[in-house]
């Protein structure tokens, strides 16, 4: 064609995109610019759903092409939303999704589906309820994909009872909608209801597929039925023609672990083809809690050959040594550390009070309430001993005598977030903890006696599971 405007780009852009040749599309568009011609709308609707699926290391292309383009409709903006969502690009897609009501581009069902995981996974509890309210005043709440998306994020902010009622009202619910919910209950550790909706689930005629057996394997890793892990796992390949990917063997892995049985865990590991440095790494963590030092230095070699720079296995080794007061192996694993130029990632807990997150790490002084954070502790602190607490040091692991380790566990992150958000909102109100590692032994203890003595409810979200505390007990029921 001696002239092409843009019409004739675009269906060859587009026939290249939908036939699967994904680089000449792109290379077309550069042409295209080269030609003088600037994207237009259809141009972005052939173009940035390559980037959301095909091409995720080069998301800020998509964003770049996105902001040179003149008029944006809402499928450009719904692709370039998704791309940095499916990407962890969580806070830009949210700045997107605001700055596309700003432009007063109406929000379609496919615009919630693509931002309600950002929410779900920065646990913004209140800027997902506000995505809720929209949602319902635009009609969208009987979407089984919104649906899904809200089940999904109230179980990932800690409420799975709204996300249950919310599951109970989707009609004509798919696959997603029932994986949503079991995993909501398996990570809430609700295994008996996981199970139950698993199997509602195929009484419905929803075939379970990969993801389905993930969260039932979950399920039952966290409550520790080693039984019911075993049967799902064994008829995934000859009931539902599922061949076992790397989470399943996670999810199994760490199922033995939990119980202890470390052994059985290596086994099953090592009849992997190619085990990752993160799988091993489910058994190291495993060897830390049971105190098993000779599988640790076995487990982490394993660890170290495909994967030299895992920050978590060094660390992980550091503090087995240190559990077992060999100081000087500990010390050695640090200097390597330090050598590599690898650094620890601090532990970290964060709640939302007022539509503000608030970050806190051990011993922070950065923090305006600082003071008045500290004077609430040392209250809640007086209150617990006359309960009979007493502090585990146990998994203090720093050479210092005992009145230092408990000075240490004192300062704990999760600690000032929850008498932060004591202190900061009406009494009765629940409280929710985020929090980056494993809530140790010590607070743990601690929370239980906190949640009785304040009368409140303290959910706490480690990086495995959530933990809700009431009246001095908790749903985990000392597993986890």
């Amino acid at each position: 064609m001696t002239t092409r405007d843009i019409i004739s780009w675009n269906t060859v852009i587009a026939g290249n995109a939908q036939n699967g040749l994904h680089e000449d599309a792109l290379a077309m568009v550069r042409e295209m610019g080269g030609a003088g011609l600037k994207p237009d709308i259809f141009t972005l609707s052939a173009i940035l759903p390559i980037f959301a699926q095909y091409v995720c290391a080069r998301v800020e292309d998509s964003i770049r092409v996105f902001k040179i383009t003149r008029q944006r409709d809402t499928i450009s903006w719904n692709s370039v939303i998704a791309g940095c969502v499916q990407n962890g690009m969580f806070d830009e897609g949210l700045r997107l999704f605001r700055q596309m009501l700003k432009d007063n581009v109406i929000p379609g069902s496919v615009s919630f589906s693509s931002i309600m995981p950002a929410c779900a996974h920065l646990t913004t509890l209140n800027l997902g309820k506000q995505l809720h309210g929209y949602i319902m005043r635009c009609g969208f709440d009987d979407n089984v994909f919104i649906s899904s998306s809200l089940v999904d994020m109230y179980a990932k902010c800690g409420h799975i009872r709204t996300a249950g009622w919310i599951f109970g009202g989707i009609k004509g619910r798919d696959m997603v909608s029932w994986t949503a919910m079991i995993m909501g209950c398996a990570l809430h550790g609700y295994a008996e209801d996981a199970i139950s909706l698993f199997e509602q689930m195929k009484l419905e005629g929803i075939r379970p597929n990969h993801v389905a057996i993930t969260a039932i394997l979950t399920a039952c890793s966290h409550a520790g039925m080693i039984d019911e892990g075993r049967r799902y796992f064994d008829r995934m390949t000859e009931e539902y023609g599922i061949r076992p990917g790397l989470e399943h063997y996670a999810a199994m892995a760490d199922l033995y672990s939990r119980k202890g049985k470390l052994n059985d865990a290596y086994q099953l590991i090592s009849t992997m083809t190619t085990p990752t440095g993160t799988i091993w790494s489910l058994l190291l963590s495993a060897c830390r809690v049971h105190k098993n030092v000779d599988l640790a230095e076995k487990v982490a070699s394993k660890i170290f050959e495909v994967d030299p720079e895992n920050i978590g296995a060094r660390v992980l080794l550091s503090n087995i040594y240190a559990n077992d007061g060999r100081w000087k192996e500990a010390a050695k694993v640090r200097m390597t550390m330090r050598n590599m130029g690898i650094r620890k990632n601090p532990a970290c807990s964060w709640i939302e009070v007022k539509n503000k997150i608030h970050t806190f790490i051990a011993d922070d002084k950065s923090h305006p309430l600082h003071d008045e954070i500290n004077i609430a502790l040392c209250e809640l602190q007086e209150k617990m001993e006359l309960a009979g607490y007493v502090a585990d040091t146990s998994e203090v692991l720093h050479d210092v005598d005992d009145e230092q380790k408990k000075y240490l566990l004192y300062g704990h992150s999760e600690r000032r977030a929850i008498a932060f958000g004591i202190m900061s909102t009406p009494a009765g109100t629940t409280i929710r903890v985020i929090k980056n590692i494993r809530i140790c032994v010590d607070c743990h203890t601690a929370i239980k006696l906190i949640s009785k003595i304040v009368g409140r409810e303290i959910v706490v979200r480690d990086n495995s599971r959530f933990h809700h505390f009431r009246d001095g007990e908790c749903s985990c029921g000392e597993y986890w």
